[in-house]
């Protein structure tokens, strides 16, 4: 294992492996994001060149995607009569996002269940606002909170809903606090007589069939940088004079031996490959080297306590993972150079 991931020479890339992760519980992979999994695993296979810095199905720059769990919590009111009829404290920790990350993306997902659960009921208008918290208030009885400002209005709600919340994910300067909302649905000019026993109802359905969630895209700039060296013509094994000469070996790496399966979702295991053989210095420009490693090899010709070059990975490529980190948020990312395409001598 040593030979692939001492090659992670990059900080920014080998920092999150090294920090294994431990969920709470493991979970399937949401749609979304595994929907783009499988298009760039997709386009991986088929030799197709994709830029793992764009997000495609979403229309964003980033390399970094994050579903991240809402930890609010709902408020109920003694006197149901005059209740809304539906209040929320949502609640996402953005403390994951790394200092050098871009936010690019912040999309607010609201799924309120089945349409049909809406036909027959009163007329309900949703609002979504964003609030400030005390820093250390987690107790609903104790929690103050002070509303901001409105930041949408949607009347007569129904299905799956959509919030561009971009703008007010920035404004949350301190990664230490949560960006916190507060969502409401109200009865849309009052309530009729006779109505409240079917609202309660719907309201209810409304309750046990919410969902939320935060999708948060983010772009590493490290990482999205256009490689500045110049790769070197490939050398293919099949030409390689003798199987001790410097050449590419096929390593599998299952997550599942290294424990890794409990919090890598996708992909199983990857074709890694590490590079192993001789450089003698009468092969060393045909075993796809750097003109360095042509004179290492002549000054060890010259002076034998001059190592001789060794063989290294030459041409390196990324693959894209999907995960959980200790928070229960799933992320899907790409990591560089994790797969060894080109061998040669350095």
């Amino acid at each position: 294992m040593f030979l692939i991931f001492c090659h992670f020479n990059k900080k920014y890339s080998s920092k999150e492996l090294y920090k294994v992760p431990s969920p709470k519980k493991f979970q399937p992979a949401p749609s979304i994001l595994k929907r783009i999994f499988q298009a760039q695993e997709a386009a991986a296979s088929t030799g197709i060149s994709k830029d793992l810095c764009y997000v495609k199905e979403l229309g964003v720059r980033g390399n970094i995607l994050r579903l991240l769990p809402d930890q609010g919590s709902f408020f109920y009111s003694e006197n149901l009569s005059h209740a809304p009829c539906l209040q929320k404290l949502l609640s996402f920790n953005l403390s994951a996002i790394g200092d050098e990350e871009q936010l690019t993306m912040a999309q607010l997902g609201l799924d309120l269940g089945p349409s049909t659960y809406y036909n027959l009921g009163p007329e309900l208008e949703l609002s979504l606002s964003l609030v400030q918290t005390e820093p250390h208030g987690t107790d609903q009885s104790t929690l103050k909170m002070r509303k901001m400002f409105t930041l949408q209005s949607v009347p007569w709600p129904q299905g799956v809903l959509h919030f561009n919340l971009l703008d007010a994910a920035k404004r949350n300067n301190d990664p230490r606090k949560n960006l916190a909302l507060f969502l409401e649905i109200v009865v849309k000019g009052g309530r009729a007589s006779g109505e409240n026993f079917q609202l309660e109802g719907t309201c209810a359905r409304l309750r046990r069939s919410l969902h939320t969630s935060l999708l948060v895209v983010t772009l590493h700039p490290e990482q999205c940088q256009s490689p500045s060296r110049k790769r070197r013509a490939a050398v293919s094994t099949s030409k390689a004079a003798c199987k001790s000469l410097c050449h590419r070996h096929q390593l599998f790496i299952n997550f599942r031996d290294l424990g890794w399966h409990k919090w890598i979702i996708a992909p199983k295991g990857f074709m890694a490959n590490y590079c192993h053989g001789e450089c003698p210095f009468s092969l060393t420009i045909s075993l796809n080297s750097s003109n360095y490693a042509f004179m290492q090899a002549l000054m060890h010709a010259v002076d034998p306590e001059v190592p001789q070059a060794v063989c290294i990975p030459t041409k390196l490529s990324p693959i894209s993972m999907l995960y959980q980190d200790n928070d229960d948020n799933v992320i899907l990312r790409h990591y560089e150079d994790m797969i060894v395409d080109e061998c040669g001598c350095g």
